[in-house]
């Protein structure tokens, strides 16, 4: 009897044991799965900081430059960013440098406003960085890239031996390539066709891609827009759609741009932060900028922009928008050549070619080179000029006032790099010039072009014509 309840009792043990083992097991393929769940979580809701620095340069004062650099990164400083990314042209290669030493200075001068913060950053090498003095797309003249890579050895910069390179931060991976392999090339104003990433960083960014395709997201900063060649970007773009490539980010233009998404890759282009910008609106370029990108897990959660001096919200540009500012933009470039003044006697009077035309000063490149109406209007000296006049189709009227014009009137060709005219229309603006000052040297006159988008838009220009 003892026998037999000895046995009971052991097989009860054992699958008390069993069971034990069984929930066990259960209980910790349960914990298992919620710190699995729980770094998905984790992952997917992970929020990174990123504040981003426009161009100082090219810019008429470089210490003015770096002083606007100087407090757009104290501003995102305030955010607590993770890493700060510069998207180009932190130093000036020709303008004011005569020597090694002139450029090694600003160098300084602008990693240490970098630095300064302890937070980590990345530059893309933009073209004031490393063109040479004498333009020559393709220039073989290489001595100031190699300044460049100089400054980047002697002081503290995320660059090491080669203009393109990558870096991680909390589980992101950032990518920064070298726009300028091919010296004085530009993706809009320069040799657009050789404006390109070459073969061994295309290679090289293949392998780097390969090797962080497990990172929470990737963020790629170059300087120039190389996409607007999309012939030439193209190639990147199928190798960066592979992956897990949340933004790319690029400067140059000086405004701000969103170029949209494309296959999940959103297209950014950076304003300035310190180099010079075009007389607009602030919400088309016309101020200085400093940026705050919010990643949450592998998405954009904010991407906000801001005025320097006023810390105010800006509207990230969209991209048809400033290519109808660029666009305008040309067409004004263009009235520089209406004009000729010259003296005879005590008079100012017009040259046409090599003959004289009279003493009306007329704006014949006036015209709308866009597909939405425009308001222009002139401003001028009324000690030097006088009865002003709009010549609209075959009547005139006064030209003190704004005038409207229809999308494409005037315009031969129109497009964001440039802008003409088939044939030679009369000027739209004119004006009696009746100043006899002799010791006038030029007339300035000042255009400003409206229009309404997604907001009220304008451009300002300043038109000066030199008296021979």
């Amino acid at each position: 009897m003892s026998y037999i309840t000895s046995s009971c009792t052991n097989n009860q043990t054992s699958q008390v044991c069993e069971m034990c083992k069984y929930y066990s097991t259960i209980v910790k393929n349960i914990i298992r799965l919620l710190f699995i769940l729980f770094g998905f979580y984790s992952c997917a809701h992970q929020q990174l900081t990123i504040g981003i620095v426009g161009d100082q340069f090219g810019s008429f004062d470089t210490e003015k430059s770096y002083e606007i650099m100087q407090e757009s990164v104290n501003k995102l400083v305030n955010y607590n960013p993770d890493i700060l990314l510069h998207v180009g042209d932190i130093v000036e290669s020709i303008r004011g440098i005569g020597s090694f030493k002139d450029y090694e200075s600003n160098f300084i001068t602008a990693t240490k406003i970098m630095n300064s913060t302890q937070i980590p950053w990345l530059l893309a090498v933009g073209d004031h960085d490393v063109n040479p003095p004498n333009y020559q797309a393709c220039s073989s003249d290489r001595s100031r890239e190699t300044w460049f890579m100089a400054c980047c050895e002697l002081y503290d910069t995320p660059i090491s031996d080669k203009p393109y390179y990558s870096k991680d931060v909390k589980g992101y991976h950032f990518i920064s390539l070298y726009s300028l392999e091919n010296l004085h090339t530009d993706p809009r104003w320069g040799s657009i066709f050789l404006n390109k990433i070459n073969t061994e960083q295309i290679s090289w960014l293949r392998d780097d891609l390969k090797n962080n395709k497990h990172s929470k997201g990737i963020i790629v900063l170059v300087h120039q827009p190389n996409w607007y060649v999309w012939s030439n970007w193209m190639k990147i773009h199928e190798i960066l759609r592979g992956y897990n490539v949340i933004a790319v980010i690029a400067g140059h233009y000086h405004y701000d741009q969103d170029d949209g998404i494309i296959d999940n890759i959103h297209y950014i282009v950076m304003g300035s932060s310190g180099g010079i910008v075009k007389d607009t609106d602030a919400h088309s370029g016309g101020v200085q900028e400093y940026a705050i990108l919010k990643l949450k897990g592998s998405k954009i959660d904010n991407l906000n922009l801001f005025e320097v001096k006023s810390d105010s919200v800006l509207e990230w540009t969209p991209r048809k928008s400033m290519d109808r500012i660029q666009a305008i933009s040309c067409m004004l470039d263009n009235l520089l050549q209406d004009v000729h003044l010259a003296r005879k006697g005590d008079s100012i009077v017009v040259l046409n070619g090599s003959s004289l035309d009279g003493n009306y000063l007329a704006l014949a490149s006036l015209a709308n080179p866009i597909d939405i109406p425009i308001e222009i209007e002139i401003l001028f000296p009324d000690t030097i000029l006088t009865n002003p006049v709009w010549n609209i189709s075959d009547s005139t009227m006064i030209g003190y006032g704004p005038v409207k014009l229809s999308p494409g009137e005037r315009i031969g060709w129109a497009n964001y790099s440039n802008v003409g005219q088939w044939y030679q229309f009369p000027g739209l603006w004119k004006a009696e010039i009746i100043s006899d000052d002799k010791n006038l040297k030029y007339i300035t006159l000042t255009v400003i072009v409206k229009f309404y988008d997604t907001k009220h838009r304008f451009i300002n220009r300043s038109i000066t014509y030199a008296i021979n």
